[in-house]
């Protein structure tokens, strides 16, 4: 593993800790959450400030727009297509029949995360093998 991997692995690791425990704070019963939040994004801010974002202008290692690299993966292209074809509208018809807000907001995030989600994992799977090279 190259130093610049193991930089972004480390910046990954520490993401997913902060926005798992922000999460939590989120669909926890807490009082004063905003402030929580808030608080929670100070380390995000200071970590980030540090960062070099210049390998983020696109998806994939040559930096594309979204259309043509789901064009490009296959695997992706399909999941986009079965999950819009199959998924989504079941996904949409439970939030429009239910009643309950938390069941609604969970199925909304869960739906915005398996669409995006894929697409967003294996482009960073792509920028980790370009940083070895």
């Amino acid at each position: 593993m190259t130093a610049p991997q193991r930089k972004f692995i480390n910046y990954w690791c520490f993401l997913a800790i902060i926005m798992s425990t922000g999460m939590y704070i989120i669909f926890s019963d807490m009082e004063n959450k905003q402030m929580l939040v808030v608080l929670l994004s100070i380390p995000v801010a200071l970590v980030s400030f540090f960062q070099d974002f210049s390998y983020y202008t696109g998806y994939g290692e040559k930096r594309e727009n979204l259309g043509t690299y789901i064009e490009k993966k296959p695997i992706v292209k399909y999941w986009v297509i079965f999950f819009c074809m199959a998924i989504l509208p079941f996904l949409i018809y439970i939030m429009g029949t239910t009643n309950n807000d938390n069941t609604q907001t969970i199925l909304y995030f869960l739906s915005f995360f398996l669409l995006v989600g894929p697409v967003f994992i294996v482009s960073e799977i792509d920028r980790y093998h370009s940083l070895g090279k």
